[in-house]
């Protein structure tokens, strides 16, 4: 199978018209790549082969353009002969058949080395093929798919274990609320695979003797199918009992059974045994056992068998280690890889430790590649050796993106690798966007302190075009991070010493306002993450916290306590369908003392596509009597969606936010509220959705906007 595949009127005006540096980097960003690419494509055209293709549309023209291309690697040749042609027509049928056309038509047209031109219609059965020899440096196929079948009616004959909607999923979607031939379209590969799905999920249930089988019962002339679906599922197997069948002399300490008794028994359980068996194996020495589990029939009535499962052990000879050795390695130290090996000379050998060295030495983040063999691969002593291939030491990409307050931003980055050959690392982000400039250098040592303790120093700059002030800031952090896994997040600790800056202060506590000020102060972060897929969540949840302290006993002017709450839960609601909820709150006090040195940088300023939405960045924030913004000490923040799918990319979403908000803390809960309500299309990216949305203001102020288009990229919570 081939897959293939509203705004303040007045800053933008002012940024455009001042922005004259901003608006000349931003364009080379976007037009130099751009030119890169168009100049040394006209040149390459005249001296290697060409592959177009029409008739699919214009966005799968170019994806089979492409996919062929890269399959036949047609910018190396200087022509394509009679064998690549039809190579690539085959992959061009096949493709079309995964996407509902089982008849397409393929018409080959090729400009020869001669200057002739051969017009060729494809037999997928070879029975006509191409003329040979032929040399041709122009190739052009023009598709006609034809009608594209598609499943439009599952029919389910003797199914009672799973539900009817479960196993017609298998076949055909009713995720979406638009079903389109597209969506269900057909093809033999599709079919046998809905059928394996079925049968999988039978069989994981305890119907290990299941049968399934589907046909086609009807099709129309405009290619609407309809399958009949028979199921025989046969009785349930059960397990009973476990019992282990191994030398008397072993004394290798066996997982409990109970913990299997009771289940339904199925190949993923199967599975289970054998691995704990091998598992308390290899903690032994023993990595060549062999582990054979099956079922017997132990009794049982009418539907449900009861099984007995015997597990047969043989444990081989026990192996010890002899050298550990790496392989390789260029510029990278062997200190540094063998400190990520916790075996020695004479140790047991255990495949599962071995394993668990060859993932931290992948997770140093600078090989391509980590392999693991046993030298030699047999006998009662083994040298674990190590290959690694280092991956290039300097990286460098073009960033781009969108988003509605600062609309296009466009930067570098720049990764080194592998620093000194002690896997550290090094990164420099530079980004221009219409409100905003900003420069991040890091410097990664990974596991400074023990196995997974990863130290970053940081130097970052940012100036930004806020609602109501400039922002600038300037600093240095320290930071410690571990991975918790007990949360799937992960633990971070640092210190932060940064320049605090505001210009062009236009708040309502211009007056009071310092325009700087020296901020030291330690932090805490912790994060956990439960979803299925960060970038387009169906399932889960995350949340996070950040605590900021502070004073100026570390280094600083200031005095403050900044904490920082989030969290998101996502679930299905019936098919094609999911709830969203998020939930933000932040809070800032001062202890003893006065809010003087509260840097204007550090209060906080709502609104935004990933805030309440029917407000830009920051318009969200409280309001004077004169009218003019303030910045918040405390907000809480809650979204609510509810998202329905129209086909497999597109989505449309309804939505409501609540926002509190409070200036000081004496005002809790909450002096001001604002509510917003509205209306989104998505479309999904391999980088997240693409969101356009409108939120209208229900209860909006005396200068608030009515409502606010947003338009970016990325989930909002």
């Amino acid at each position: 199978m081939l897959t293939l595949e509203s705004e303040p009127r007045v800053n933008r005006v002012l940024l455009w018209a001042r922005g004259g540096v901003a608006r000349t980097l931003l364009l080379l960003f976007l037009l130099g790549p751009m030119l890169a690419l168009v100049l040394p494509a006209a040149e390459a055209t005249a001296t290697t082969a060409t592959i177009s293709v029409s008739g699919a549309g214009f966005f799968r023209d170019r994806e089979l353009r492409l996919a062929l291309n890269r399959l036949l690697r047609a910018e190396l040749k200087a022509y394509l002969d009679s064998n690549a042609i039809e190579d690539a027509a085959v992959i061009l049928v096949s493709s079309l058949s995964e996407a509902g056309f089982q008849n397409p038509d393929v018409q080959i047209e090729a400009k020869l080395t001669d200057g002739t031109k051969v017009v060729h219609e494809f037999d997928p059965s070879f029975a006509v093929p191409l003329p040979r020899p032929l040399s041709a440096r122009q190739v052009h196929f023009r598709l006609n798919p034809g009608v594209r079948s598609h499943v439009a009616a599952v029919e389910l004959v003797g199914l009672n274990a799973v539900s009817e909607r479960q196993a017609r999923a298998f076949f055909r979607t009713d995720a979406t609320l638009v079903a389109t031939a597209r969506t269900n379209a057909f093809s033999p590969g599709k079919l046998g695979r809905g059928v394996e799905g079925l049968l999988g999920e039978l069989r994981q249930q305890g119907y290990i003797s299941a049968q399934v089988k589907a046909e086609i019962v009807d099709e129309t002339a405009g290619g609407a199918i309809t399958l009949r679906v028979t199921v025989t599922e046969g009785q349930r197997w059960q397990v009973a009992g476990i019992l282990y069948q191994r030398d008397e002399d072993d004394r290798v300490s066996l997982p409990a059974p109970e913990q299997w008794v009771g289940r339904p028994w199925s190949p993923t359980l199967q599975e289970d045994i054998r691995e704990a068996i091998r598992q308390a194996y290899y903690r032994e020495g023993f990595p060549d056992v062999g582990v054979y589990v099956e079922a017997e029939e132990a009794g049982g009535t009418g539907a449900l068998v009861t099984a007995e499962v015997v597990a047969t052990i043989v444990s081989g000879l026990p192996v010890t280690v002899g050298q550990v050795r790496f392989s390789g390695r260029v510029a990278t130290r062997e200190s540094v890889l063998r400190r990520r090996v916790r075996l020695e000379s004479g140790d047991p050998l255990d495949p599962v430790m071995l394993e668990r060295a060859r993932y931290r030495i992948a997770r140093l983040g600078v090989f391509d590649a980590v392999d693991l063999r046993y030298e030699p691969p047999v006998g009662e002593v083994r040298d674990p050796v190590f290959s690694v291939r280092e991956g290039p030491r300097y990286e460098t990409h073009l960033l781009f993106g969108y988003g509605s307050y600062e609309q296009f931003r466009a930067g570098v980055e720049h990764r080194q690798m592998n620093i000194f050959g002690l896997a550290h690392q090094s990164r420099l982000d530079l980004v221009q966007s219409m409100k905003s400039t900003s420069g991040d250098y890091s410097y990664t040592v990974p596991e400074l302190f023990g196995e997974s303790l990863d130290g970053t120093a940081r130097l970052f700059g940012l100036q930004r075009e806020e609602i109501a002030f400039t922002r600038q800031e300037f600093g240095l952090n320290v930071s410690l991070r571990h991975p918790v896994r007990q949360i799937g997040g992960d633990a971070k600790a640092g210190y932060t010493l940064q320049a605090l800056r505001n210009r062009r202060n236009e708040l309502s506590t211009q007056l009071t306002d310092e325009s700087q000020l020296l901020v030291a102060s330690v932090n805490i972060g912790l994060v956990g993450d439960t979803r299925d897929n960060p970038l387009r969540p169906r399932h889960g949840y995350h949340w996070s916290m950040q605590l900021e302290a502070a004073d100026p006993m570390f280094g600083g002017e200031s005095t403050y306590q900044r904490l920082e709450l989030a969290g998101a839960y996502h679930t299905n609601w019936g098919g094609g369908r999911w709830v969203h909820f998020g939930l933000a709150q932040g809070i800032i006090t001062t202890g003893s003392s006065d809010d003087s040195t509260l840097p204007v940088n550090k209060r906080f300023y709502p609104g935004g596509d990933n805030s309440i939405r029917g407000y830009q960045r920051g318009e969200a924030a409280p309001r004077g009597t004169d009218g003019l913004f303030i910045g918040a000490k405390a907000f809480l923040l809650l979204n609510f969606e509810i998202e329905q799918a129209l086909t497999p990319n597109w989505s449309i979403v309804a939505f409501v936010d609540a926002l509190g908000t409070a200036v000081a803390l004496r005002e809790l809960p909450f002096e001001e509220r604002l509510y917003s309500a509205g209306l989104g299309v998505r479309y999904q990216t391999i980088i997240g959705p693409l969101r356009l949305e409108y939120g209208r203001n229900l209860k909006p102020r005396l200068a608030d906007p009515a409502g606010t288009w947003q338009f970016s990229i990325g989930y909002p919570f």
